[in-house]
């Protein structure tokens, strides 16, 4: 195509948007203007005009002002919801500056399982399992001393009959699970 044609074609093109921006600009500045002018301003008048005449020629201006039973019950079930709701708040606050929760305990580490599935060896112990004391060790920061161990072997003190007599049990491997 000829460059000359192409000018005068996109000098047109700019010419057409420029006037539809302008178009645009002054419906968005005309649109409430009309609506204020055609819709408000009449309704404005009908109300000084016409709608104060039909009021004031009812007759009992005092009845126009009651509520309808409709509008009595409405407003008592509002009341109603308002009041439980009020006192549902009360208890889910009560519960909430009351109840103690506990930290969550921290998340389990699974990686040694896929880590090591060809190879079979113990998972690592947890960070948050119990430790194993010696007989002698009571826990820290506590006040009930450590739980007994077995019980030994019954001697003169431990002869009564109301003692329970606990049979020993063999040390020896925990089964292997059959493949």
């Amino acid at each position: 195509m000829d460059p000359q044609l192409e000018r005068k074609v996109e000098t047109i093109r700019n010419l057409v948007d420029s006037y539809m921006a302008i178009v645009n600009k002054c419906i968005r500045d005309l649109m409430p203007k009309s609506i204020m002018h055609l819709m408000i301003n009449n309704v404005k008048e009908f109300i000084n005009a016409e709608l104060l005449a039909q009021l004031y020629s009812a007759g009992d201006q005092n009845a126009l002002m009651d509520e309808s039973q409709e509008q009595v019950q409405r407003r008592e079930e509002v009341l109603r919801t308002h009041h439980a709701l009020k006192e549902a708040l009360a208890i889910t606050g009560d519960i909430s500056t009351t109840t103690i929760s506990t930290p969550l305990p921290p998340p389990v580490d699974n990686s040694w399982l896929s880590a090591g599935a060809g190879s079979r060896r113990s998972p690592p112990p947890s960070p948050t399992a119990p430790r194993r004391m010696s007989a002698g060790q009571r826990p820290a920061g506590r006040g009930a001393p450590a739980p007994p161990s077995r019980p030994g072997p019954l001697g003169p003190l431990n002869n009564s009959a109301d003692s329970p007599q606990v049979p020993s049990r063999p040390n020896r491997a925990p089964p292997s699970i059959p493949r």
